[in-house]
C-alpha cells in the first residue's frame, strides 16, 4: 500500500484506518507522498474514520502540520504510551475476584452492550464510530481469531467490563489490549486495576513478552492504573483526524 518503508497502520476497513507510525519519512515531500497514498486508499475503500499519529518531534514540524491541514486533518488528542515487561510479571492473587467469559460463551449482543457502557463515560477523546462499527473494524484488524481476544468481565454474575488482549499484528510478542475498561457504576472500586492486571497475565499466557498500552492525556484514572501495575510511560504522541470524520 505504502511506498515509504516501515509505515505501521491499523486497518479496520471500511470502519477505520490508522497510520500509527509514519515510517522512514525523511522530508516534507515524503510526508506528502505518504498522505497522498493514504488518502487514495481511504477514498477508494470509503473508510469512515481516518487517523494519523505523530511523534512529538514530527508534530513540532510546521511543514508537516501545514500538510496535514491541507489534507483536511485537525488535532484530535494527545496520547500517552506505557510499556510493561511481562517476563517478570509477579504471581496473580486476585484472579478469583473477577470472572471472565469469552464472547462465544456469552453473546455478541451482550459484549457490545457492555462495551457501549464502558465507553459512555470514557475520558479519552470521543470516537466518531458507533460500537457496532468499532466491533466490525476490530474483526477486520485482528482477523478470524478475534473471538479469542474478546472477554466480558464479571463481578459474581454482573457484567462489569470488557478486556480484549491480543498479540499486536505484525509482531510475535507485543501484547496489546484492543479495548479495556469497566462500566461507570464500578469506577473507583479498584476493579479496573485488578482487571488490567488480570489482562496482563492473559497476555503473558498467549505469548506476549511485553505490553504496550495507550490512553488520552486527560484520562488520569487510566494513567494511574498503568502506574500501579508497573507500566512506565515511554512516549507521548499526537493524533490527527480527518475533519469530515470528527463528531
Amino acid at each position: 500500500m505504502f511506498t515509504i518503508p516501515d509505515v505501521k497502520f491499523l486497518d479496520g476497513t471500511p470502519n477505520y484506518f490508522v497510520v500509527e507510525n509514519i515510517g522512514q519519512v525523511s522530508s516534507e515531500s515524503y510526508f506528502e507522498k505518504l498522505l497522498y497514498e493514504m488518502m487514495e486508499y481511504v477514498t477508494k475503500e470509503n473508510i469512515h474514520s481516518v487517523t494519523i499519529v505523530l511523534e512529538n518531534n514530527e508534530a513540532s514540524n510546521a511543514n508537516y502540520l501545514d500538510l496535514l491541514e491541507r489534507y483536511g486533518f485537525v488535532q484530535h488528542d494527545i496520547q500517552y504510551f506505557y510499556k510493561r515487561d511481562l517476563t517478570s510479571l509477579e504471581e496473580l492473587y486476585e484472579k478469583e475476584a473477577i470472572g471472565l467469559k469469552q464472547i462465544d460463551k456469552a453473546t455478541t449482543k451482550l459484549f457490545k452492550e457492555v462495551w457501549q457502557r464502558v465507553a459512555s463515560e470514557s475520558l479519552n477523546a470521543s470516537s466518531s464510530l458507533s460500537i457496532e462499527k468499532e466491533f466490525e473494524g476490530m474483526k477486520s484488524e485482528l482477523g478470524s481469531e478475534y473471538i479469542q481476544s474478546c472477554f466480558i468481565a464479571y463481578d459474581d454474575k454482573t457484567p462489569i467490563g470488557i478486556t480484549m488482549p491480543h498479540i499486536e499484528p505484525g509482531t510475535v510478542d507485543e501484547g496489546r489490549l484492543f479495548y479495556f475498561g469497566v462500566v461507570p457504576e464500578y469506577h473507583k472500586k479498584s476493579l479496573g486495576t485488578k482487571l488490567h492486571k488480570l489482562s496482563l497475565h492473559m497476555l503473558k499466557e498467549i505469548g506476549a513478552n511485553y505490553y504496550v498500552g495507550a490512553t488520552g492525556h486527560k484520562n488520569t484514572p487510566m494513567q494511574r492504573i498503568f502506574q500501579v501495575n508497573g507500566c512506565r510511560m515511554i512516549d507521548k504522541k499526537i493524533t490527527y483526524k480527518l475533519k469530515s470524520h470528527i463528531d
